[in-house]
């Protein structure tokens, strides 16, 4: 793991009270009393970068050693599915396309934490879900389902920064989410927000009794899916699965069977990584006194379904019934059987229905009643894939009903998501976050603005960090979300200025995220260029976390040379034309259309004192400004640029210096 250099290494957990906890690291010692409460915490001071060190913590009788701690800069990552988007491919919509080699191109100066999708209303939780452990960026299965703006942002830094500064990325975000989750209750109670109070509160309260009626309706709403896994996903495949049924599970595989299977560790779930089946095997021993007792098998989570079987013996299941099955912590109990030199046989059925798969990070056996425990997690695990499902011949899994969710399960209700995939992490300290989410919020835009203040001020009070750096992301273009039946390229030439915003606008929220470059400590990455107008999650993730990366070199770590987007200052106008003048725009601007941008690019619009607009031409002025006329305004009162859903890219404004775009702007036109 990373610690934030120069400041002061927090360390927290639980134990019974009037313990001592002491602790040494760098060549510092700390000692605290457990209170009654049973939290403690230690503090060592402030350090260089630096590492790998050792960090020990004992309690007079036991004692525990943290290895491979680095300390450099660490960042939370968090946000909607743009920010999920992982480094990994999966189809042709989900991923980026050179992921492979991303995954390859690792860095053991960063370390990743890949926080798991739970949902917590009634408040903030100690610590993650599950058993979870930071992860190397030079191993490319961690790198895999992790989120590729953040990973593309640790790498921009660990560039700038210097190879002797490692880098710690948090990455916890939710796709399709709201603002509202990811904001602390203290914060709606802070500025009176009864509304969402309300919503925290009914969550809280949501009756046990109602839970029948819930999950039949649940049950009912099912039905494409399981119509879907049914006839598209198992009948196929029907052959396969029936064979690997009668022999992958057994004790013993058949003679030459052992060469198919993959070998490594957890057999590197790389069957996971389309959608189908995958088996997982392993042997393990048991001490002596085990055999013929009850024991207990823990996996943090799978995605999607499982089936587990000891020996052969099928011992447990988690089904689509579940809610949130993809999610869940498994438990299965068996009765050891007794077998010669305590060998055991695990193995795991994996149905991955969406996307990228997981089968867990954790795995335990413990002896039932007891604090005896083997962790199953490590040493060689084996891999086969029993069938892959070809979407593009069967279609997509239908969407999980959205019936799915309780008041008290939904990732919708207020603080939810903070309470369980931030507040785990408030005892760091950290340097800052990048934040990429909004398309969620597009039906409300009018609030969005007071609630990223909310956001802000609120973590930066949880992380007890009042200079706290967040940098947001601005949306990208999009107009409508067909990835697999894609509108023309040129489908935009027709629409006048008023019908490029849709009734659901990303260009209010836009505006209301460029409320951040005016908050101390707050930047926004400007990436209006690299958007996608039939795919809402656009596979270009490169430059999205290096211009991020851009923004913490200039607010984080003081770099002059770190210039954020250009922006539009003032419009003045000059005749019938308007000159716009801009800040931030060292060397110019320039365009892919030349000094003149015509305004079939549907780029700049000028409106009258009628309110009517109409698209306008542009040209670059030797002295950096813009002047834009159209002969169908004659006296112009506002301008735009870019001010739609989707702007097209072709002709869109850059730095020359560095090719950074320029922010889309809308201003009201001054007379000299």
């Amino acid at each position: 793991m990373v610690f934030q250099r120069g400041c002061a290494v927090r360390i927290s957990g639980y134990a019974t009270p009037d313990f001592v906890i002491e602790g040494t690291f760098r060549g510092h010692s700390a000692k605290t009393v457990v209170p009654d409460s049973g939290e403690w915490e230690l503090e060592f001071p402030a350090g260089p970068e630096g590492g790998p060190f050792d960090l020990t913590l004992t309690t007079g009788f036991a004692s525990i050693v943290l290895h491979d701690v680095m300390v450099g800069e660490v960042w939370i990552c968090s946000g909607q599915s743009n920010m999920e988007y992982p480094v990994g491919t999966v189809g042709p919509f989900w991923g980026l396309p050179d992921g492979e080699a991303v995954m390859r191109d690792g860095d053991s100066g960063i370390r990743i934490f890949q926080t798991p999708r739970i949902t917590c209303p009634d408040g903030p939780c100690a610590e993650p879900p599950g058993t979870l452990r930071w992860m190397r960026g030079d191993d490319p299965e961690a790198i895999r389902p992790f989120s590729a703006v953040a990973w593309f942002f640790g790498k921009a830094l660990r560039r700038r920064l210097g190879a002797g500064v490692p880098i710690g990325l948090v990455h916890s975000s939710w796709g399709g989410t709201v603002i509202e989750p990811w904001i602390p209750r203290f914060a709606y109670e802070n500025a009176g927000r009864a509304g969402e109070l309300s919503r925290i509160d009914d969550a809280i309260a949501y009756r046990e009794d109602s839970k029948g009626d819930f999950e039949s309706k649940y049950f009912a709403a099912q039905k494409p899916l399981r119509e879907w896994l049914r006839d598209k996903f198992f009948a196929p495949n029907a052959a396969a699965s029936a064979a690997a049924l009668a022999t992958w599970a057994a004790p013993t595989l058949p003679p030459g069977e052992d060469a198919l299977w993959t070998h490594g560790k957890r057999g590197c779930a790389r069957g996971l990584s389309q959608v189908g089946v995958t088996w997982f095997r392993r042997e393990f021993t048991v001490p002596a006194s085990w055999e013929g007792r009850d024991v207990l098998f823990h996996i943090d989570k799978i995605d999607d379904c499982d089936e587990m079987f000891l020996d052969g013996v099928k011992i447990g299941e988690t089904t689509i019934d579940a809610q949130q099955y993809w999610l869940l912590p498994r438990d299965y109990t068996a009765k050891l059987g007794q077998t010669a030199g305590g060998r055991h046989v695990l193995a795991v059925r994996v149905q991955n229905h969406y996307n990228v798969g997981s089968f867990c990070d954790k795995l335990t056996v413990a002896l039932d009643g007891t604090d005896e425990v083997i962790d199953l997690s490590g040493g060689e695990w084996a891999e086969r894939v029993e069938f892959h499902v070809d979407t593009d011949k069967v279609g997509v899994r239908p969407d999980v009903p959205s019936d799915a969710y309780t008041p008290r399960t939904s990732p919708q209700t207020p603080s939810t998501l903070y309470n369980s995939m931030i507040a785990p992490f408030t005892p760091l300290t950290l340097r800052g976050a990048i934040w990429y989410q909004g398309c969620s919020n597009r039906g409300n835009p009018k609030d969005y603005a007071p609630l990223q203040d909310l956001l802000v001020a609120s973590w930066r009070e949880a992380f007890r960090n009042k200079d706290l750096v967040f940098l947001g992301t601005q949306l990208s273009a999009f107009w409508s979300h067909n990835p697999d039946a894609r509108l023309p390229d040129d489908w935009w030439c027709a629409l006048p200025p008023e019908e490029s915003r849709t009734g659901f606008s990303f260009v209010d929220i836009r505006e209301a995220q460029e409320r951040l470059l005016n908050s101390p400590g707050c930047g926004l990455a400007c990436i209006i260029d690299v958007g996608d107008h039939s795919d809402i999650h656009p596979c270009r993730k490169r430059p999205v976390g290096e211009r991020l990366a851009q923004e913490a070199m200039r607010l984080a770590y003081g770099d002059a040379s770190a210039l954020p987007s250009p922006r539009a200052i003032s419009a003045t106008r000059e005749g019938s034309a308007v000159r716009v003048a801009f800040r931030d725009a060292a060397g110019g601007l320039v365009s892919a259309a030349g000094a003149a941008v015509a305004p079939e690019t549907h780029l700049f619009a000028l409106a009258g004192d009628d309110g009517s607009y109409a698209w306008a031409e542009a040209k670059i002025e030797a002295d950096g400004s813009v002047v834009v006329a159209s002969p169908a305004v004659s006296r112009p009162v506002r301008v735009e640029y870019a001010w739609s859903d989707f702007p097209p890219e072709e002709a869109q404004l850059h730095r020359v210096s560095d090719g950074f775009p320029l922010f889309p702007f809308r201003l009201e036109v001054k007379c000299i």
